[in-house]
């Protein structure tokens, strides 16, 4: 059994699962909810809903939502071979630890990566039923949704189901998934905010920030101002690429520690 099946294998299983379909429709609701909710005013410079930076808020919000709620994904991809007695049975077939990893990781990556794209699709389908004037909701602008997914949405994606594949597989149970998500959302978020509030240093504190709570909620939205907030898009400065690649990196060295540890039988 190469990687390819176990791949394939892995994503039929799961996206076929009625919690994986709820997933698709929460983050749908609740993006297309936070758009609608979100209101306007025009003469104040900030085109809510549409903004780059409200998009990105947005973003971050069903980001960490999905921390919270997909990380069952994650932990099942790792460990319920363990769970259902079924190592064993997998141990008789010629699979490397590398193609066995890479799979089932690989899988859990790319249906995470399907789910976050329901919080662009809810945007976009509330900003289209919205039916207000384009002087409330801002021009249209393609690259604010791009971005807001492909630099913010997927790295964050990438490393948080490296670490909770990573806690799932090393512990084989699937519960340390959870653990993982809740150790990201509240240890280093608290880490970060006391970094960048306490002792002033927000530049390691953006660094430290996974998913990019703190830094577009609490400091972009102290700092920027509405004009920078209306046009800015929130992806290509300097520090937000550090802190993807330092996450990247992260959720990379998390895997090859993995690859190296983890054996697919007790």
């Amino acid at each position: 059994m190469k990687l390819r099946e176990i791949f394939r294998f892995e994503f039929l299983y799961q996206v076929q699962r009625v919690r994986t379909w709820l997933y698709f429709a929460i983050l749908f609701v609740v993006a297309w909810r936070l758009v609608i909710t979100s209101g306007g005013d025009p003469g104040s410079g900030h085109a809510l809903a549409t903004s780059p930076y409200d998009i990105a808020i947005d973003t971050v919000i069903c980001n960490l939502l999905w921390v919270l709620l997909a990380s069952a994904v994650a932990g099942s991809a790792a460990s319920r071979d363990v769970q259902t007695l079924m190592d064993p049975l997998v141990y008789t077939t010629p699979i490397s630890n590398a193609d066995y990893v890479a799979g089932r990781f690989l899988a859990a990556f790319a249906l995470n990566a399907l789910i976050l794209l329901m919080v662009p699709a809810g945007m976009l389908l509330a900003v289209l039923l919205q039916g207000a004037e384009p002087g409330t909701l801002g021009p249209f602008r393609p690259a604010s949704y791009l971005s807001a997914y492909f630099i913010q949405a997927l790295p964050t994606a990438f490393a948080v189901s490296a670490i909770q594949f990573s806690l799932a597989a090393l512990n084989r149970r699937a519960v340390m998934s959870y653990v993982g998500s809740v150790f990201l959302v509240i240890f280093v978020s608290i880490i970060g905010g006391v970094v960048i509030n306490l002792l002033q240093r927000p530049t390691l504190g953006r660094l430290l920030d996974p998913i990019g709570y703190i830094t577009v909620i609490g400091v972009l939205s102290k700092t920027w101002t509405p004009i920078e907030k209306n046009t800015l898009l929130i992806g290509l400065q300097g520090w937000m690429l550090a802190n993807r690649i330092l996450w990247i990196g992260i959720g990379l060295a998390v895997l090859a520690l993995t690859h190296r540890r983890f054996r697919h039988v007790r």
